[in-house]
């Protein structure tokens, strides 16, 4: 047998390497971490626990989506690739400092390709400036409040505030023109560009805020901020704040005899969360909504809510079908689906550049005539359109059609 001189040996040696990295697979090249040849990983931190573990619903909802397509083995990816999506979830009790704490392990441990769907405005401006120095996404936060610190790495998904706000006023000045507000908030940025934002709406009108009162989220109870609006004589009462807060509104409004046209954002203004409150009570309540009424006794034949029905079915899913917050989380789910299916490589950076270039993208539960649309460098708001509903004691009953902002989304 022939013996290898060192030069020889050497040559041999240079010949294994190549071939190595040519059977390399080519995903190993160029690629961001927490996605794989089969899998990619998504990280959430949401509030599981506390005062508004309601919240946690989102999470449960993005499974809900998510489940049946990893049970059918995956999506398809523009590289071609199939993949299945891997779901990891931490709590935070909606506490900013513990959203950092788990963003940290999330990319830095757990090396997830992306968050998606963080909740609350102060927890999306808490991980702002590291998500964006480690350049991860957060995509579709779950907060109306898209200006955030990270803008080239962050993307919401619910329609700004602004929105809703420049919706609810619209609906008083048409109706209500000499209307005065009692405003409950939250007092953080959610609550505070909300208010902004609709006293510039009623600006030179004879609609006006005669009271304003802030809550936490911690608040045990909002009954003195409660008494105190009802005390200036307003008419009409606007609530911006969680779904507990929401509902002991709404309770407040009916059974103090003060009865005001109430209006509630849609963060706390679904049937699940009104149940609380007594449906009796909640009778009348006005709210926007870019999601459809879902019954699940009386689904129709609309396919999208069909599919929801069937895949909450499957995922034996924690909420009840009529929360809108699940709702939120089953589209951002969807959304996020269509978004990896539509990305060009397996990287970060297309990720972000297919989130930030969505044409009119169709979700399942989304209203008729509301679709995704963003624009690279013009359009950062997925969807801009809402729909007024006032709550008949049983089901939400629409308020003339979809009102479209698209493009023109107040700035806060």
């Amino acid at each position: 047998m022939q013996s290898l001189t060192r030069p020889k040996i050497a040559l041999a040696m240079q010949a294994l390497v190549v071939t190595a990295f040519a059977a390399a697979p080519a995903l190993a090249q160029d690629t961001s971490p927490g996605i794989a040849n089969d899998t990619v990983k998504i990280g959430i931190s949401g509030p599981l626990t506390g005062p508004v573990a309601a919240l946690g619903a989102i999470a449960d909802g993005i499974r809900t989506r998510i489940d049946p397509i990893n049970s059918a083995g995956g999506i398809k990816m523009a590289d071609g690739k199939t993949r299945k999506i891997e779901l990891l979830v931490e709590d935070d009790g909606l506490d900013p400092q513990r959203t950092l704490t788990n963003a940290r392990k999330l990319v830095e441990k757990e090396e997830v390709f992306a968050l998606v769907a963080t909740a609350g405005t102060p927890n999306n401006q808490a991980i702002g400036r590291y998500t964006t120095q480690r350049g991860v996404p957060n995509l579709f936060m779950y907060s109306g409040v898209h200006e955030l610190a990270g803008p080239e790495w962050e993307m919401g998904f619910v329609p700004s505030f602004t929105t809703e706000a420049a919706i609810f006023a619209k609906y008083l000045l048409d109706n209500m023109p000499q209307a005065k507000i009692a405003l409950l908030f939250l007092n953080t940025e959610t609550g505070q560009t909300f208010q902004s934002a609709l006293e510039g709406a009623i600006s030179g009108s004879n609609v006006s805020i005669v009271a304003a009162q802030p809550v936490t989220s911690a608040d045990p109870t909002v009954e003195t901020q409660l008494s105190t609006l009802k005390a200036s004589g307003a008419d009409t009462l606007v609530v911006i704040t969680g779904p507990k807060q929401g509902a002991e509104a709404v309770r407040f409004a009916t059974e103090s005899g003060w009865k005001p046209t109430t209006l509630v954002s849609n963060i706390a203004a679904s049937i699940a969360s009104l149940k609380p409150a007594g449906l009796e009570n909640a009778k009348g309540v006005i709210t926007s909504q870019f999601l459809k009424q879902v019954n699940a006794t009386a689904p129709g034949d609309d396919e999208g809510v069909q599919r929801y029905l069937a895949d909450h079915a499957a995922a034996q899913s924690k909420f009840s079908t009529d929360d809108a917050l699940g709702q939120s989380g089953y589209a951002i789910g969807d959304a996020l689906v269509k978004v990896l299916e539509s990305m060009k490589a397996p990287t970060r950076e297309a990720v972000m550049e297919a989130a930030r270039n969505l044409d009119h993208v169709q979700l399942d539960l989304l209203l008729p005539g509301i679709a995704l649309t963003t624009k690279s460098g013009e359009d950062v708001y997925p969807i801009e359109s809402l729909q007024l509903f006032q709550f008949d004691g049983t089901a939400y009953q629409p308020l003339g059609e979809a009102i479209s902002f698209e493009g023109k989304t107040p700035k806060h």
